[in-house]
């Protein structure tokens, strides 16, 4: 699986708060899974981070090989031009 060091992830995270506060969101005990996903995003993460971010960060620009397209996964209403930027 592809996906390693993309810096949209570390941005995203940073974007959310840092390690700490994804780990709260995701309800995780520690911010040390998070930390892991700078290197590689797990697949069952992609979405959720982009709904997080509310779609700042697509599902296509945290893992695009899991959405090879920019509006995979977005939701209705939203276009890939409006949330990157």
């Amino acid at each position: 699986m592809e996906n390693t060091a993309n810096p949209a992830v570390g941005e995203a995270i940073d974007h959310l708060g840092g390690d700490s506060a994804v780990a709260k969101l995701a309800g995780l005990k520690t911010a040390w899974g998070v930390s892991k996903w700078r290197q590689k995003l797990p697949d069952g993460r992609a979405l959720w981070l982009a709904e997080q971010t509310g779609f700042k960060f697509t599902p296509h620009r945290l893992h695009p090989s899991m959405y090879p397209n920019p509006t995979d996964a977005l939701p209705p209403g939203f276009s890939a031009e409006q949330v990157q930027s």
